[in-house]
């Protein structure tokens, strides 16, 4: 199923992510080739692997447990609008963990590290984001909600909230009284001090209200991490506030240490460190290649049938994210360098008769 899904969401998610960064640059908002880039790269890795990982630990928990509280669940739309309630109550539980405790922060971040704030934002996120959501989710197949109900509803739910990351939308009349809207959204991801740890509902704000979560939108929210990462590579992103986590055991010892993990990422020090001395340098032939390159290993992941093949596409769609980026090491710059130097040499050379 998620294949099929898949399939049908990218397109258009890219699709209108072109025509809002047209309508964006036509109309002076900030957004930047480097973000941009870099928030599509967080999102293939996030949708190539997440996804497809989601709907196969849900099937693994249903075959491995073969048990269910209420064994003979009604399959009607009943039973589906209750699923879809309760997916969208264990993503607001998951989305206040992932901001309120320091383990579940450093996958999350990644969604918040953008000042800027479009479609694009809603690609950055974390494989194993979906993966520990799907664990989550897996309790309702438990209780005994049919399997197809919850896959399709977690689905739903994650495409309701692509269109709540930009700003051509506001609210929407009435519907906002229990819907979250892109007006409510932008207070989620606002570093203002009124705005912090607010408005974390994925489909319903009556979450919010019920929880008291809740502010609406007053001031213009500043986008961004309250620290901002001076390093924009797919890589260290992930990667530095895991460094920090692990320092804290060195320097406080253990029991400090894991206590730290579970306490508020603001008990943490504001340091920000790589942990691969990496760069970055976008470029729109690299963005292009690196797309062809994902559409290309998500056809052969539709068809393959082994673990090398997918192991493979793996590997490819990785480099494909680094093309996306333009990452680039201290050597790989050398040799550019050493190259260009050399096209040029030769280049002036032919030139003199």
């Amino acid at each position: 199923m998620s294949f099929g899904f898949m399939f049908i969401i990218v397109p258009i998610g890219l699709g209108l992510f072109a025509l809002e960064f047209y309508f964006l640059f036509k109309r002076g908002h900030k957004i930047t080739l480097d973000q941009t880039a870099l928030n599509i790269s967080l999102g293939f890795f996030d949708r190539f692997i997440g996804l497809y990982l989601t709907e196969r630990s849900l099937v693994l928990v249903h075959e491995a447990l073969n048990y269910a509280v209420i064994p003979e669940m009604p399959l009607h739309a009943l039973t589906f609008i209750i699923s879809f309630l309760a997916v969208d109550l264990i993503w607001y539980l998951f989305h206040v963990l992932g901001h309120r405790v320091s383990l579940m922060w450093g996958i999350h971040l990644v969604h918040h590290q953008s000042d800027e704030y479009n479609l694009s934002v809603n690609f950055a996120l974390s494989p194993l984001g979906f993966m520990i959501r799907s664990f989550m989710y897996s309790f309702l197949v438990v209780i005994g909600f049919p399997l197809e109900y919850v896959v399709m509803s977690s689905y739903l739910n994650a495409f309701y909230q692509y269109y709540l990351h930009t700003e051509f939308i506001h609210a929407i009349p009435f519907l906002d009284r229990f819907l979250v809207m892109p007006a409510h959204h932008k207070v989620h991801h606002a570093s203002n001090k009124e705005y912090l740890d607010k408005n974390y509902g994925g489909v319903f704000i009556i979450w919010d209200k019920l929880f008291g979560t809740f502010a609406p939108l007053v001031a213009n929210p500043k986008y961004g991490l309250t620290t901002p990462i001076p390093h924009k590579d797919f890589i260290n992103l992930q990667l530095f506030f895991f460094k920090k986590l692990l320092k804290n055991f060195k320097e406080f010892g253990w029991q400090r240490g894991l206590l730290l993990l579970f306490k508020g990422p603001e008990y943490q020090t504001s340091e920000v460190t790589k942990v691969f001395n990496l760069t970055t340098k976008v470029r729109i032939w690299k963005l292009g290649i690196g797309v062809l390159i994902y559409v290309i290993c998500y056809r052969i992941m539709v068809e393959a049938d082994s673990l090398p093949v997918l192991i493979s596409v793996c590997m490819m769609n990785l480099a494909a994210i680094m093309i996306i980026n333009g990452i680039k090491t201290p050597k790989t710059e050398v040799r550019w360098r050493f190259i260009r130097r050399r096209v040029n040499s030769l280049y002036q050379s032919a030139r003199i008769p």
